[in-house]
């Protein structure tokens, strides 16, 4: 078994650790210098690569580590914070990050059976970040304008509006542009055929879910925080309560659910089955909603069917 180690992610550098020895490295934060590194080490020689979120910094990281068929997981913060209370670390620097996530790899992650890790299409995430982005200023500037009652304010907001809104749609069309002409085409098209799934749910999917397909519904629902986490404890029984996982995936898929208890007759029957029969608070019956059109679009990719045709979604 290879080496197994933790990367902290700056803006400017990395910082190298691996189980079982104290020493830390550091390398400059771009693909020249990464791999470098790697050809200098010998990919054979990783067994595993741990590393942070880092809002963007670590997408050189995960080019160079794919090129290089090493194997990698980015691990959520919650967890490497829970590794180091268990460990009693308080002192927290770069070296220290390290030399934690190398050891969390090498006692945690190695007893998960952690699935292939399917490359994703950073053109088309920074795109959908981007459109995400402008929805939200866009939203925000709109809510302002409608309460201001100063005509010179109102005037600077609309004319921020207005730009806002040409920057989503040029956003939006090469969005449009870039999947017509990538190998995402027909994925788009399939996923688009679920009565609830327009553009927008489909190339979020694409862009930030590449595993989609890849994974068993639990795993992928799991992945994406839509599995529900119960909450008790001796006699208390709390609700359970879902969290986590990739927030984009989750916004667009409750805006997809809310089109398609209302568009769609197995969507709508099953959210009426929940809230009438079963008596679940509607936003309890949404969740599962959601969770149900998580299964279905990803049993619909795996077995590269159109969700008429579809077979029915494997747990």
């Amino acid at each position: 078994m290879g080496k197994m180690m933790g990367m902290d992610v700056a803006k400017e550098w990395i910082d190298i650790g691996i189980a079982g020895d104290g020493r830390v490295k550091r390398i400059a934060n771009n693909e020249r210098a990464i791999d470098a590194w790697l050809a200098k080490i010998g990919p054979d020689t990783i067994g595993l690569v741990a590393f942070e979120p880092t809002g963007g910094y670590e997408r050189h990281l995960r080019r160079c580590l794919s090129r290089a068929k090493v194997a990698f997981k980015q691990v959520h913060p919650n967890e490497v914070v829970a590794y180091r209370r268990r460990r009693g670390i308080k002192a927290k620097t770069d070296p220290i990050d390290a030399r934690l996530l190398a050891g969390f790899a090498a006692e945690e992650l190695t007893r998960r059976e952690l699935e292939p890790v399917p490359e994703a299409d950073e053109v088309l995430r920074e795109l959908t970040a981007r459109r995400r982005q402008l929805q939200a200023l866009l939203h925000a500037e709109t809510c302002r304008c409608d309460v201001v009652d100063s005509a010179i304010v109102r005037k600077s907001l609309q004319a921020v509006i207005a730009i806002l809104e040409r920057s989503l749609a040029a956003v939006d069309k090469a969005i449009a542009e870039y999947i017509a002409s990538s190998a995402h085409a027909q994925t788009s098209q399939r996923l688009q055929t679920f009565c609830g799934a327009g553009p927008a749910i489909a190339d979020t999917l694409i862009a930030e879910l590449p595993e989609l397909g890849h994974l068993s519904g639990k795993k992928i629902v799991a992945l994406c925080g839509l599995a529900p986490h119960a909450r008790d404890s001796g006699k208390r029984r709390g609700h359970a309560s879902t969290g986590h996982g990739r927030p984009g995936v989750r916004k667009v898929l409750f805006n997809g659910a809310r089109s398609a208890i209302q568009h769609n007759p197995v969507m709508k029957a099953f959210y009426q089955r929940l809230v009438d029969d079963n008596h679940r608070p509607g936003k309890v019956a949404l969740s599962a909603v959601m969770r149900k059109m998580l299964v279905t679009l990803n049993a619909m990719i795996r077995d590269g069917s159109d969700w008429r045709r579809a077979a029915k979604p494997a747990a």
